[in-house]
């Protein structure tokens, strides 16, 4: 690990430097220099909330943050939006890890933006889905590899038999009537065995190949629960598809909520609304990247309120999660976060309240 992240080091530190000096178009702000858990060297200039013992600052930057990158000014005079529902998807990213891809959305001109923890650390239901679903697979290999043992076992047995009739068949005279009746029994036996052969051959090499397939998609999927784990850097997608990289402040551990920030821009955002304002009936629209579709808003109403959860019927499928839930002021109402299904109907919408997140992270937003 330390010998190929020392070969890729230079190449990523070319990367970053990139991205933050030119993309974000870093002219005079302070810039902080440090190593992420992954060795990864991240340059920023806000310090890091975590770890922040490592930070240093690199010398001969100018302090303040005058030139930073106006994104909101980029992304408004591009696409014109027509109403505070259009501005709100100005705000509204991508959010790719290395578990595939769901949304977030700006909460601060300065760069910080919410998603859902399980964007970019994994469905926590699904992985114990999936250690269950494993472990059953595990048997059943344990099993299939039983069985084919004792079937090689009976094919030996049955190769014994054959050579043993082959020694007494070579013990009678060639013209010998007992010769040719073993010889009968002898062919007949051997067409057997080379039946059960062939079929135990075949299986055997299709199960290893499931079988090795099986371990490989299970290595992939743990290999990713893992980056997943530690990785503090994530990619975003904006609205003109432009890529972006941003680091995380903090995940919650009491809700699915997690906060990350791009430095060195100054980024479209979402007001919050006023919760004592949000009703059943109330026009929504949920916002996000579903189905690997970025930029989708999908309208809907507020059905009620369930479990701490904003419920609505506006149409929220896989890639949502993170995006957010806005009324028709362009205010955002909830972090969009999982969808109820049932047998007989399309399914509701599920969303985080928005004053759940800023209570969560009051501390980074303040």
């Amino acid at each position: 690990m330390g010998a190929w992240m020392d070969k890729i080091s230079m190449a990523y530190v070319t990367i970053i430097l990139f991205i933050v000096f030119t993309v974000c178009g870093i002219s005079s702000a302070e810039v902080y220099q440090y190593q992420d858990d992954n060795g990864n060297w991240i340059f920023t200039d806000t310090p890091p909330v975590y770890d922040s013992e490592q930070v240093t600052k690199m010398e001969g930057m100018v302090e303040g943050v005058d030139g930073l990158r106006d994104l909101k000014k980029e992304l408004h005079e591009k696409y014109h939006p027509e109403n505070d529902v259009d501005a709100a998807a100005m705000a509204t990213v991508t959010v790719t890890s290395s578990i595939g891809t769901g949304s977030g959305f700006f909460i601060s001109e300065n760069g910080y933006l919410l998603t859902n923890r399980h964007v970019i650390r994994g469905d926590e239901q699904q992985a114990k889905v999936f250690g269950k679903a494993v472990e059953y697979i595990d048997d059943q290999v344990e099993a299939a590899e039983d069985d084919f043992e004792i079937r090689e076992k009976q094919l030996a047995r049955e190769k014994a038999i054959l050579d043993e009739m082959q020694a007494v068949i070579a013990k009678y005279p060639a013209r010998h009537s007992q010769r040719k009746e073993l010889e009968t029994q002898y062919q007949s036996r051997l067409e057997y065995y080379q039946a059960l052969k062939d079929d135990f051959e075949r299986k055997q090499a299709r199960f290893k190949d499931e079988k090795n397939n099986y371990k490989t998609e299970k290595s992939d999927y743990e290999n990713q629960q893992a980056v997943a784990g530690v990785n503090r850097n994530f990619k975003i997608t904006l609205k003109n598809k432009e890529i972006l990289y941003a680091y995380l402040v903090r995940a919650s551990n009491d809700h699915d909520l997690a906060l990350l920030k791009v430095d060195g821009c100054k980024t479209p955002f979402i007001f919050p609304a006023e919760m004592s304002g949000v009703a059943q009936r109330q026009k929504v629209w949920a916002i996000g990247s579903p189905l690997n579709i970025a930029d989708t808003m999908k309208d809907g109403t507020v059905s009620g309120f369930t479990d701490k959860y904003i419920q609505t019927n506006a149409q929220i499928y896989p890639g949502n999660s993170g995006g957010p839930l806005v009324n028709e002021k362009g205010q955002v109402i909830g972090i969009n976060t999982l969808k109820e299904l049932t047998r007989n109907f399309e399914g509701m919408g599920m969303a985080i309240p928005i004053d759940t997140a800023l209570a969560e992270f009051a501390q980074e937003l303040k």
